[in-house]
């Protein structure tokens, strides 16, 4: 008798079998429409993957009725295609095949696409929301946001797969749940974590930096997801703990450590290399290959809102608006109160007083936070500080600090944070018209901090306008570089209103920023920040005697990245409106003192009629004519002219 072998532990499932279901969801919105949408792809690589990806994309919008069109484009051009599609009627929707150029270009490149067509999920309003868990664009919750395809795909597939548990209220059916995701990439790892977490799952996000843990916190009463670093962890320490292990990882180099997987756990590759290996079936008890089929039809998916709800995009008080115009929302206030509040925010002539934020990331060590104190009290009043930690990445996504900053009306702010890679790094951010202008990274040496607490003797008083000086010929320098802009940023944060007149006995704080050469080694030359107070004391005469003594803090820094300001914007933050300077007066100057100096011009002058003073002795003699009755009426002698006597004038009277 013949004995039946088990039935297999692991059940593999196709990416094509889950792409079924949703494909009946996408052609049933699909027969609702009036003509078929279409979809425009911008190909700007030679990258394998990104070519594999746009001939699925063609063959599945051909299979499903939609109308594709893929144009290949020199990466040089893209930005102007980009925007002639915008504007372009006939395009429903817009995908562009990363990577372009590797660097923050390619995020420029996504901001780009218009929002009603950017059916990737990729603009700034979108990756807001995904982020701070706000599931949809409008008060009345008719129209979901919109999501990356490649995380919303792994999404669909955990539903596919029951792993979502369906009897838990929407938004934490995952809570229970542990999850790796090894990948933690701007496109797919971060934003995958992010939604795992808002479910209510544990999300352990792991790359060659370490790990860091996704919740929403104990009993996931937290509305959205808190980011912790996990200090000294590795994929052994989280791999076990984990019920679904999801791994996305480039290149054939890399292979699962499939020992370390938790028997029963659900495993899913969705990348175009095969990251497990043959022997996972043995531990895993679903396991996925791959995704690519369904993310294609997500893509559709993405897609038929635009096209079905055009009628929603043009009407709805919310609208969202491009990357230039900030991605807000249009406001219209309810109340004469809403009213003045917009009316304060809207452009002035005279600046007011500039306000900085103060925040902090998820990982802040002490003396980060003790500076940042301290830098608090040298702002206050004209600043604001938040001490809750905030999962932001600034080089990476400025969107939360440009939200930050448009709900707060506050143009700079200072963001703290530590880790192994930027150890106690303060990142200083300008703002102009709600979008990030520049930034400069700069981290704090330990060994030489000292913060206010550490200085004894009397502080200044809060609100105090201070000297800034700046010491070194790497300020001055004509050429912009790193650090023109931290002379301009540090400018910017310190200066404080603007004053007409000058009290001396306001004048009690100096901050100096010195920068000397460049090492030997090559490295950048140190910046130098050290705070002093002035002193006045009695001299015996008119002028005081001055004196000053170092408050703190006392900070070091050496410089990290930077981002410039892009020149177009640069130059429009620079603009003044008309009316604000004073204007000129004709052949009037002032000095650098400040005194008037005055221009007279006058007119070609002649000397022959210059009147002079009247004397006798210059004048000449008449010349009258002799009436009959009168002699000669002078008559010269000469007598004795030679003896040196002079000329003899002599008169005779008429007779």
């Amino acid at each position: 008798m013949m004995t039946q072998d088990p039935p297999a532990s692991c059940k593999v499932v196709l990416a094509s079998s889950i792409a079924k279901s949703l494909q009946l969801e996408v052609r049933e919105g699909l027969s609702k429409l009036d003509k078929k949408p279409m979809l425009v792809g911008f190909l700007a690589n030679q990258d394998s993957a990104a070519r594999l990806y746009a001939d699925w994309t063609d063959k599945t919008c051909k299979e499903n009725g939609f109308q594709f069109s893929l144009r290949e484009v020199d990466r040089e051009e893209l930005e102007e295609r980009i925007l002639a599609a915008n504007k372009d009627e006939t395009v429903d929707g817009i995908i562009v095949y990363y990577p372009i150029f590797n660097s923050r270009q390619d995020q420029y490149l996504q901001q780009l696409i218009d929002a009603g067509k950017d059916v990737e999920g990729l603009c700034h309003r979108y990756v807001f929301n995904m982020y701070q868990n706000i599931r949809f664009v409008d008060e009345q919750k008719l129209q979901k946001s919109i999501l990356p395809c490649t995380p919303l795909a792994i999404v669909k597939v955990l539903e596919y797969l029951k792993v979502y548990n369906t009897i838990l209220p929407y938004g934490n059916r995952l809570f229970g749940h542990s999850i790796t995701v090894v990948n933690r990439s701007e496109v797919v790892g971060r934003p995958l974590a992010a939604l795992l977490a808002n479910d209510g799952a544990c999300v352990y996000s792991v790359d060659v930096t370490g790990v860091q843990q996704f919740t929403r916190g104990e009993g996931i009463k937290k509305t959205r997801h808190d980011v912790v670093e996990k200090e000294g962890w590795a994929l052994e320490d989280c791999v076990p703990l984990s019920d679904v292990v999801i791994s996305g990882v480039p290149g054939q180099a890399f292979q699962f450590p499939t020992n370390l997987i938790k028997e029963g756990a659900v495993c899913i590759n969705f990348s175009t290399e095969k990251n497990f290996g043959p022997e996972v079936k043995d531990r895993a008890s679903i396991y996925v290959p791959a995704i690519g089929k369904v993310t294609i039809i997500v893509l559709l998916r993405n897609l038929l809102p635009y096209t079905h709800g055009k009628e929603f995009w043009d009407t709805r008080s919310l609208s969202l608006l491009s990357h230039h115009s900030g991605m807000l929302r249009q406001i219209k206030p309810k109340n004469a109160r809403s009213k003045r509040e917009l009316a304060k925010r809207e452009p002035l002539a005279h600046e007011n007083t500039k306000v900085v934020l103060f925040l902090r990331g998820t990982t802040c060590s002490s003396l980060v936070q003790d500076l940042i104190s301290d830098i608090n009290s040298l702002k206050r009043p004209f600043s604001i500080r938040f001490t809750k930690k905030n999962d932001i990445h600034p080089f990476e996504d400025a969107s939360s600090l440009e939200f930050f900053s448009q709900k707060n009306d506050a143009s700079l702010l200072l963001f703290g944070s530590h880790s192994k890679k930027r150890p106690h790094c303060l990142t200083w951010v300008r703002c102009f018209g709600g979008q990030v202008l520049d930034m400069l990274e700069l981290y704090v040496i330990k060994d030489t901090a000292r913060t206010l607490a550490q200085f004894k003797g009397e502080k200044c008083k809060v609100g105090q306008k201070p000297l800034l000086s700046f010491s070194g010929a790497q300020f001055e320098s004509p050429v912009s570089n790193q650090y023109t802009l931290a002379k301009s940023i540090f400018t910017d944060f310190f200066r404080g209103g603007e004053s007409a007149t000058v009290d001396v006995e306001g004048l009690q704080l100096m901050i100096n920023f010195a920068a000397g050469e460049d090492a030997l080694d090559g490295s950048p030359a140190k910046i130098h920040m050290r705070c002093w107070r002035i002193v006045t004391k009695r001299s015996g005469q008119k002028v005081p005697r001055v004196e000053v003594e170092e408050m703190g803090p006392r900070i070091d820094f050496t410089i990290g990245r930077t981002k410039e300001a892009e020149a177009s914007v640069w130059k429009e933050s620079m603009k003044k409106a008309k009316g604000v300077e004073a204007r000129s007066k004709k052949n009037i100057e002032t000095d650098i003192v400040g005194d008037k100096i005055g221009r007279i011009h006058l007119g070609k002058q002649d000397l022959s009629e210059l009147q002079t003073r009247k004397m006798k002795g210059l004048k000449r003699e008449r010349e009258v004519e002799v009436d009959a009755g009168v002699d000669d009426i002078s008559i010269v002698s000469e007598d004795n002219a030679d003896a040196g006597e002079g000329v003899e004038l002599k008169r005779q009277r008429a007779a």
